[in-house]
Order: structure tokens, then sequence, then C-alpha cells
């Protein structure tokens, strides 16, 4: 994973990442514009968007890579997780983290490297 060839794809996996999750975050505004949803749910909808966005950007990685897939499931989802962390501050959410960050964090970390061990054996 150390040369060139390898950052391309890692990146193409990332941005694909943030779009399915500009398009899922879409639908859901949508349908919260419609109808009352309570804090468990949005909790549950936030986890489930961010296991399919660094999903999708992992698989989509390691078939251009098709290597070290558990490794690249681990840094697209680490760079994820981070740009999805700094665009919560810069939104005025704060340098905090909580319980349920954390748990995002680790349960992305490890999508993402599940993730990439199955797309490099699909």
């Amino acid at each position: 994973m150390g040369d060139n060839s390898s950052i391309m794809p890692i990146g193409e996996g990332i941005v694909r990442s943030f779009f399915l999750t500009l398009g899922l975050l879409l639908i859901y505004a949508v349908i919260t514009s419609f109808t009352d949803t309570n804090a468990k749910f949005d909790s549950v909808y936030k986890v489930v968007i961010t296991a399919l966005g660094v999903m999708y950007g992992t698989m989509y990685a390691v078939k251009k890579i098709n290597k070290k897939g558990w490794l690249v499931g681990l840094v697209v989802a680490l760079i994820y997780m981070i740009i999805i962390y700094l665009v919560s501050v810069l939104n005025g959410r704060g340098f905090a983290l909580t319980n349920f960050s954390i748990l995002r964090i680790v349960l992305a970390l490890g999508v993402g490297t599940l993730s990439g061990m199955l797309g490099v054996n699909i």
C-alpha cells in the first residue's frame, strides 16, 4: 500500500463514501420533514449511514487495489471518520468526543476492516 497507485483508489473510495452519505442524509431529511422521529431513531440512522458509507468506499477502493483489503478498509474508514469529525467541529459541535461518537468511530473502523477483507475475496 506504500506506492502511489494505492492513493487514488483510496481517495476515490472516500469521495464515493461521502456522496453516498450525502444522498442518504438527503433521504433522511425528506423523511423527517414529513414525520416525527425520536432521538433513538436518529442515532441508529447515523450509525447505519456511517457503516454503509464506509462499506461502499472500502469495497470500491479494495476492488481497484486488489490487495491488503483490511489495511485499505482501515485507512478509508479512518480518513472518513476524521473528515466527519472535522466537519462536525466546524459545524459547532466542539471537540468533545462522547461515548456515542467513540462507539461510532470504532464501529466504522471495524466495518472498514471487515469490508476490506470481504472486498479482496469477492
